[in-house]
């Protein structure tokens, strides 16, 4: 098995060279996502048994003034590694986000409800899954949110880093969410190249655990790293509106992603992120 993984440094690329040591990882200093050409090429010269795509453009701020950059690396790099998948005859896994939904809705999300991205960063995405689907029939797609890590840059680290620092916090409080863990990410990946017949090709929502406002997954932070020792004081977590941290891209209010029960009884990966904080935590704490 050869499993090409676009993707190096990051959060998740980072977990799956733990579990997947003899996969082929390309990072921005070999592959560049915004050059789809390239990254055709290099697919068609490794003749991979499967690809992988863990990297992307993440910034939703900047994805606002960078509009054209974020579509290559979303959506013309997708549909390059779907294409070669296809060409190849191998399945293809495909990261996307819960911002490809606009939040209005009171419920979870499943995979069926009608998406409309709030964002630049939310449309690539979504441009991404429709050219995964149309272009590759073995394609797995799962969408995340709020991912984390001990690894890479995160909300955990950054709330980490200012608890040190700071006498208080404060924190959006009406966005909702399931955070999910990069680690619990890549071990569902994992199964899914190792096993491809056990579940089916189509759109998952990755993800495990209880909704949080951001706020309230931010008091989980400081309250667990107050208790291991990672701060010197348990620093209050104000909450506060979208309205008064204004950013360049608009979020949605409720991107709950509701859990694909196929994958842990398909897959045997049972993804809870509270778990996966406390792992998170455990790792940095050393």
């Amino acid at each position: 098995m050869t499993v090409f993984v676009l993707g190096s440094s990051g959060q998740l690329a980072t977990h799956l060279k733990a579990l997947l040591p003899d996969a082929t990882f390309c990072g921005r200093d070999t592959l560049d996502l915004a050059e789809p050409r390239d990254l055709s090429a290099a697919i068609e010269a490794m003749r991979p048994s499967a690809i992988v795509n863990a990297a992307g453009y993440t910034a939703v701020d900047k994805a606002e003034a960078e509009p054209a950059l974020a579509w290559r690396v979303n959506a013309q790099s997708v549909a390059a590694a779907a294409a070669a998948a296809t060409a190849l005859d191998v399945p293809f896994v495909h990261v996307s986000t819960d911002y490809v939904f606009d939040g209005r809705q009171t419920t979870d999300y499943v995979e069926t409800d009608a998406t409309n991205p709030l964002s630049i960063y939310g449309a690539t995405k979504l441009a991404g899954e429709l050219a995964a689907r149309a272009l590759c029939k073995k394609s797995w797609i799962l969408r995340v949110s709020w991912v984390f890590s001990e690894h890479g840059a995160n909300f955990v680290k950054t709330m980490l880093r200012l608890a040190a620092t700071r006498d208080e916090l404060r924190v959006v409080a009406d966005q909702r969410g399931r955070p999910t863990y990069a680690g619990d990410l890549a071990a569902v990946i994992t199964e899914l190249v190792r096993r491809p017949e056990c579940l089916p090709f189509g759109t998952f929502h990755a993800v495990g655990g209880p909704v949080v406002s951001w706020h309230e997954f931010a008091e989980l932070i400081v309250e667990h790293a107050f208790e291991r020792g990672m701060i010197p004081k348990r620093v209050p977590v104000r909450p506060i509106t979208t309205a008064e941290y204004p950013t360049p891209a608009r979020r949605p209010a409720n991107s709950a992603l509701q859990p694909s029960a196929e994958l842990e009884r398909a897959l045997g990966v049972a993804m809870d992120w509270q778990k996966g904080l406390t792992a998170a935590l455990t790792a940095l704490r050393g």
